[in-house]
């Protein structure tokens, strides 16, 4: 009978696979701000990365306008800070 793994390996396995699955979206959820400005970022939040696709959640439609309006600046710090992951935002009216 083979000996299970140690636990700190497993724990190190499950870590490495969440931050290759989910960091691209922590990254851009960690600037926003940053990214979109201080008064947009407080009502639009990034809520998944999948795909290449960034959904991105707003709390009035005037921010939905302002993000379209700098979509391809926005877009290129976007990529720039996931190396290339997000091909495409869509806009969505949601929670923030």
């Amino acid at each position: 009978m083979d000996a299970a793994p140690p636990i700190g390996a497993i724990i190190s396995l499950v870590l490495k696979q969440t931050q290759q699955q989910h960091g691209p979206l922590f990254t851009i959820q960690r600037g926003w701000k940053q990214f979109v400005g201080k008064e947009l970022a407080a009502h639009t939040k990034p809520v998944s990365l999948r795909r290449g696709r960034l959904i991105v959640h707003v709390d009035r439609p005037g921010d939905s306008f302002a993000l379209n309006y700098q979509r391809l600046r926005l877009m290129q710090k976007l990529r720039k800070a996931t190396r290339g992951r997000v091909e495409e935002m869509v806009i969505r009216a949601g929670e923030i």
